[in-house]
């Protein structure tokens, strides 16, 4: 059987205190720890989140960091140890919620509870304490009588042997030591039983009041053990709950990241991005000093390395000397010859290539040129599909809506469908231009492609202006993007070659592949005055009468067919149909 401190340290009640206090004390020096301990996680994650802040790749980088398998994967790197740095982030939150706060929580109910322990402790203490002053008092007067009472009896016998005392002094002598005598008995009797009452409360003290509130301080101590053991074990678990996760994460560097570095597709990558496709220089010709009239003079070397979009001699080769200022951007090997430079001309003189030099990547090498150029192709074409993808989401809406009006309105949702028609239309126009740089378009008429070289040329569309449809009478002021006569794909044409992507005029017949004229779906009237350079758009003054060859599919044009059997879309808003 345990010992307990109520029969074993009925008399250590000022020890008991000490060693109480000593253990809340304990308490507060543990949570200082654990404080010191998550600030040392927190410490340890902020420096890992810097040095992963600090080894990122800067926004001038990170192409080359998606590019190259050791830089790609050291990206990866970086990322699992920033998820290490939350974990540990999470192991000082955990200490706190689970490990601190609980210790306060316990330190206070503790530091209360010892103290209504001892101050119930002290109450007895002072009650017995009481008990014994009365007993010594009733004891004191005891004493007091009981001494009183003697020396009356000794003046009593004096007085009755003394043969000279009268009879009535010794009657008095004797009532006095009587008086004494009765005094002296009561006080004896309050002493006797303040006696029997001291020893009872002093018998309850330490036999069963001081002894409960010692084992109440004794549980007390031992559910603070107790606690402090679980605090001992959620402490640990704060750590443990992790340690899966950054195996984990550390499991991914060594496996996922480590194994994923692939030196021959970094090789193959560098080779990706600065191959120019160029030629290497053939051999230097000699310089034949005896030759009359060649002294100091050479042989010009053949210019076959010439970047297509070399314009500041970045790419000239070493040896020929400064690049001419005069280079002719991404097309200028392209229209080299007589006929491609009047072209060139052309276009620079009415504006055609103002705008589109700045974006065409013609400041790099052919190769790179074209990969900038369709991976351009490729972002934009996402957009058009997240923004299409959008736009059937709504039309299946207003469908709803239309079936059942209960649900909402259907003409709340025309704005944003006209807002989402207006992105498409831009997306698709900056698709369409990206797509000539590469040397082709999506659009064809009678059947053959429409090259950038017939709008170089001016073959395409009508010779009027080159800004957007003019109008005559306040026309609609948003024209969509100019269709084709087959719908543009939902993707881009694969890229051309820039030395093959240009047709010259006479690789097809104007009569090859023409399919049957369709027949017209109806008429309409030109309502205003339509004006545009796109060879598949159709030119048309107001008043003019048309054959409608096919309607509106909800893209926001028409397609016309003119009486000289010229056809081409017009915007649908311009026309009133008959």
């Amino acid at each position: 059987m345990s010992k307990s401190w109520g029969t074993e340290l009925w008399d250590q009640l000022s020890a008991l205190e000490k060693f109480t206090e000593k253990g809340i004390d304990f308490l507060d020096n543990f949570n200082r720890f654990v404080r010191e301990r998550q600030k040392i996680e927190m410490d340890y994650a902020a420096q890992l989140k810097r040095l992963v802040k600090s080894y990122s790749p800067k926004r001038k980088d990170e192409e080359e960091y998606k590019i190259y398998s050791s830089l790609r994967t050291f990206k990866g790197v970086l990322q699992e140890v920033g998820s290490i740095a939350n974990q540990h982030e999470l192991v000082a939150e955990n200490m706190v919620q689970s490990v601190f706060n609980e210790v306060v929580k316990l330190r206070q109910e503790l530091k209360k509870e010892r103290m209504d322990h001892l101050h119930e402790a002290k109450q007895e203490d002072a009650h017995m304490e009481k008990s014994r002053r009365k007993l010594d008092s009733c004891k004191s007067q005891y004493r007091s009588a009981h001494e009183a009472w003697l020396q009356a009896k000794i003046l009593f016998e004096k007085a009755d042997s003394d043969d000279n005392r009268t009879k009535a002094e010794v009657e008095r002598a004797k009532s006095t030591m009587e008086q004494k005598d009765q005094f002296r008995e009561k006080q004896k009797n309050e002493y006797i039983l303040q006696l029997k009452n001291t020893n009872e409360d002093q018998q309850e003290h330490y036999s069963s009041k001081l002894p409960t509130i010692f084992n109440k301080l004794q549980a007390m101590e031992e559910r603070r053990i107790t606690c402090l053991g679980k605090y001992y074990e959620t402490y640990a678990d704060c750590h443990k709950k992790v340690l899966p996760v950054i195996t984990q994460c550390l499991d991914d560097i060594q496996v996922k990241h480590g194994q994923a570095v692939t030196p021959a597709e970094d090789s193959q990558a560098l080779i990706t991005k600065f191959e120019t496709g160029n030629q290497p220089p053939k051999d230097l010709p000699m310089m034949d000093l005896d030759e009359p009239g060649g002294r100091g003079q050479t042989q010009a070397p053949e210019k076959d390395n010439v970047s297509i979009g070399s314009q500041n001699g970045a790419n000239s080769l070493p040896g020929r000397g400064k690049a001419p200022k005069n280079k002719k951007g991404v097309f200028g090997t392209i229209f080299s010859s007589k006929k491609g430079s009047r072209r060139w001309e052309r276009g620079r003189l009415s504006g055609l290539w103002a705008s589109e030099e700045a974006k065409d990547f013609s400041h790099l090498p052919p190769n790179q040129q074209k990969q900038k150029l369709q991976g351009k192709i490729d972002e934009i074409q996402g957009k058009i599909d997240q923004e299409v993808k959008q736009k059937e989401a709504l039309l299946k809406m207003r469908d709803v809506y239309t079936a059942n009006n209960s649900l909402g309105d259907p003409n709340s949702l025309n704005k944003q469908l006209e807002t989402i028609g207006k992105k498409i239309d831009l997306l698709r126009l900056e698709l369409n231009t990206y797509q000539k740089f590469m040397g082709h378009t999506a659009y064809k008429r009678n059947g053959k492609v429409v090259e950038f070289k017939d709008k170089a040329d001016g073959k395409g569309g009508t010779p009027s202006q080159k800004s957007s449809p003019t109008r005559s009478s306040g026309p609609p002021a948003n024209v969509p993007n100019s269709p084709s006569k087959e719908r543009p794909p939902s993707s881009p044409l694969s890229p051309l070659e820039h030395e093959d992507s240009f047709i010259d005029d006479d690789d097809f017949d104007e009569d090859e592949g023409t399919a049957a004229d369709p027949k017209p779906v109806g008429t309409c009237t030109a309502m205003y005055e339509f004006n545009s350079d796109d060879p598949n758009l159709l030119n048309m003054v107001e008043g003019e009468v048309l054959d409608v060859i096919e309607k509106d599919s909800g893209d926001g044009w028409t397609r016309v067919r003119r009486s000289d059997n010229s056809e081409g879309y017009v915007p649908t808003s311009y026309v009133n149909h008959l």
